[in-house]
This record gives C-alpha cells, sequence and structure tokens, in this order.
C-alpha cells in the first residue's frame, strides 16, 4: 500500500476523533478496519497518536494561521486534514514539506470543496513561508533532496 493511500485511511480515521468520546479506546479497531497492517499500520497508529498528543499545539497553530474565521466555523473534514497536515509539516521529518502541503491538498480537493482545498493549501503553505515548518527533513539531513 503506497503512503498516501495510508494517509487517506489516517485521514478518514482522524476525521472520526471528533465524533467518539473514547476515540483512544476505538483506535486500533479503526485502523484495523482500514486495513492499515503492517509499516502502514504502524505508521498510521504512529500519526494519529502522534496528532493526539500534540493536537492542542497543532491546533493552536492552526488558529493562529485562520484570517477572517475561526476554529470552530471549520468543517470537521477541515479540520482533520489541516491537523494532518500540520503534523506532518511541524512534526514529522521523514515527510518532506512540500509532500506534506501537496498530499493534504489532494485529500482536500477529494473530501472537500475547491474554495476549502484553497483555504488548506494557503494555511499550510503560509505556515511553511513564515518557518514554522521543520527545518530538515530527516533526507535532508543525510544530505538527499526532500522537495522541500
Amino acid at each position: 500500500m503506497k503512503r498516501s493511500v495510508a494517509r487517506e485511511k489516517v485521514f478518514k480515521i482522524l476525521f472520526q476523533y471528533e465524533f467518539h468520546s473514547d476515540f483512544n479506546e476505538i483506535m486500533p479497531r479503526l485502523v484495523e478496519e482500514e486495513e492499515l497492517r503492517g509499516v502502514q499500520g504502524e505508521y498510521a497508529k504512529g500519526t494519529i497518536n502522534s496528532i493526539i498528543a500534540n493536537l492542542e499545539q497543532i491546533d493552536g497553530i492552526i488558529t493562529s494561521h485562520l484570517k477572517g474565521w475561526t476554529f470552530s466555523r471549520l468543517g470537521k473534514h477541515v479540520i482533520a486534514i489541516l491537523r494532518l497536515g500540520v503534523y506532518e509539516l511541524v512534526f514529522n521529518p521523514e515527510i518532506p514539506n512540500l509532500t506534506a502541503i501537496d498530499e493534504a491538498v489532494k485529500l482536500s480537493y477529494t473530501y472537500c470543496d475547491e474554495k476549502d482545498a484553497v483555504f488548506i493549501n494557503g494555511v499550510l503553505h503560509t505556515l511553511l513561508k513564515q518557518g514554522k515548518a521543520k527545518t530538515k527533513s530527516a533526507k535532508a539531513q543525510r544530505g538527499e533532496p526532500d522537495g522541500s
């Protein structure tokens, strides 16, 4: 399974966070239902657990980059994509910065309307331009081009 397919499944699981007070208890079942196993299952669990562990900071980053919007006005699908994108852009050194943005925008064109996709792209690019994204990916630290 490609990482982009696993990322989409992570989005679907993360979307459910807002609807389940027992999310931490049901998350392993949700991962299993999405048929995320092996390396991609570990990626999914690690990503979801890291997002939840850093949720306050991630939501703060999102909130600080909303112009003319409040967090509570955002759709749940937009929030889930932004949380995933911000996590990959700021916290995950294995994902190149531009890949994190591109994948979030691709998800938004699938699950949102064009206006939301443009909005998500703008928030994530602003983070990158303001230097809030990780400075180097693991690839860049090894001297390999990372696309950012």
